[in-house]
């Protein structure tokens, strides 16, 4: 079996971002570089930074596995020069194996885990608009991706766990491994964590979004942070889409702070979140609407630029959703794209963004916690947690299932990647959307 289908076989996505299925960026020939993504994007998440420094042989062989799969000139690990117990272990592993991967170490800035602005970084080349970054000879994946490539081919492991950063407001951060579909409640009660009248963030405060405590956790979930609230991190999260609307006709002062901070922008792309608000807000039919399909959503723009607190980024998420709907593509007729000259001191850097949106209180180390100690009695494992067609179920109601065993899987001719069970038990529900597994021990 080729690496592609052992990828697609064993559910490997990407696991930092919103899934896209590894194998699909297997393709060979024309790949100048092959980088691996460890600049741990979103303040507070330890999981990239933790993996390099515990695993480094594990991510050095994937990323030399599918450099060699793949035909790519150059591999790199792009880091912050700040992981410094990453870099150590990670020079130490290149050593003894004699591998040419190369270490890029990157500034302390917001948002330096964006793919593009990695790209960029690394390679000098900007990723034209609307398009990924194989347009300019780059693969990407983040470090846990590469920790399950390995599993994949080498253990012939699918992907059954995640690995995530419970952070914020908590006694004790952490960074550990849980099943796939351990729902994000009983996590918290189980790790001792109070969460009555707070607010659970799914993901980073910067792109993060509001969790139930009954949702479940899956392949690309990336932490849990804990803010009171009314706290800066997340009080935008919070409005409602309709009143952020009405307030970018009422409050919007086209200073254009949006605009000039945005990453997107800064790397020469047409997209200008003030002209987006003002369109909105005075319901203009210009051509800046379509801008928003650019968007990274990385949040600087509510986060950290505006000073009447609104939510261009909101506002994008709103507007790529209805042109989505409409069957819309960003297309452009540029070919030459060139990053604007005051990108270099307009970084943010990570220090100034976390003073903004104070979690300065909340930045300590969430170092790994290894072993497989996490057994919730049941979980909830979605069909669809990849960019893609939805897996559908090969399994039923009463039957008898194990950790690794397929229960959904995509049609072959279609991008997506198959659903493993995360725990031993017997199916209690199963339908297009999820799949309950409970365990042995659980109360029916």
């Amino acid at each position: 079996m080729e690496i592609r289908e052992i990828l697609r076989e064993k559910g490997v996505v990407g696991a930092g971002g919103a899934g896209f299925p590894t194998y699909a960026k297997l393709k060979q020939g024309g790949i100048d570089y092959y980088i691996a993504n460890g600049a741990e994007c979103e303040p507070l998440l330890d999981v990239s930074k933790e993996i390099m420094a515990r695993f480094p042989d594990r991510v050095v062989k994937a990323l030399n596995i599918l450099k060699d799969s793949t035909g790519a000139k150059r591999a790199v690990i792009a880091l912050k020069g700040k992981y410094k117990q990453a870099i150590k272990a990670l020079d130490e592993e290149l050593s003894q194996t004699g591998s040419d991967i190369e270490l890029f170490q990157l500034g302390d800035f917001f948002p330096a885990g964006d793919e593009q602005v990695m790209v960029y970084e690394v390679t000098g080349k900007v990723v034209p608009e609307g398009g990924i970054p194989i347009a300019v000879g780059a693969v990407v994946n983040n470090i846990e991706t590469l920790f399950n490539v390995y599993g994949a081919i080498e253990e012939d492991a699918p992907v059954t766990q995640k690995f995530i950063t419970v952070g914020g407001q908590v006694k004790d951060p952490i960074t550990l491994k849980v099943p796939v579909g351990t729902t994000i409640g009983w996590l918290l009660d189980f790790l001792g964590v109070d969460y009555k009248d707070k607010v659970i963030i799914d993901g980073g405060p910067m792109m993060g979004n509001i969790a139930d405590p009954s949702a479940p956790i899956t392949k690309v979930t990336g932490g849990l942070l804990i803010f009171p609230k009314g706290h800066p991190a997340v009080t935008v999260k919070e409005s409602d889409i309709s009143r952020i609307l009405k307030l970018a006709r009422i409050a919007c002062i086209q200073c254009r702070y949006c605009t000039l901070q945005c990453p997107r922008y800064l790397l020469g792309h047409d997209l200008e979140p003030s002209k987006i608000m003002l369109s909105v807000g005075f319901k203009l039919t210009d051509g800046y609407i379509k801008q928003a399909m650019l968007c990274c959503e990385c949040g600087v723009c509510e986060a950290y630029s505006c000073p009447q607190q609104l939510s261009p980024r909101r506002v994008n998420i709103t507007l790529k959703r209805e042109l989505a709907k409409t069957g819309f593509r960003y297309t452009t007729d540029k070919t030459n794209f060139k990053a604007r000259d005051e990108r270099q001191w307009r970084k943010i850097p990570t220090s100034r963004l976390k003073l903004r949106l104070q979690l300065m209180e909340f930045d300590r180390p969430a170092h790994l916690v290894d072993g497989e100690f996490v057994k919730p009695p049941e979980v909830h494992i979605p069909m669809k947690q990849h960019i893609g067609a939805p897996a559908v179920p090969v399994v039923g109601v009463g039957e008898k299932v194990t950790i690794g065993q397929v229960i959904g899987r995509v049609p072959e001719d279609q991008l997506g990647c198959n659903v493993h069970a995360s725990i031993d038990g017997t199916v209690a529900h199963c339908d297009e959307q999820k799949i309950v597994i409970r365990g042995e021990d659980a109360k029916w």
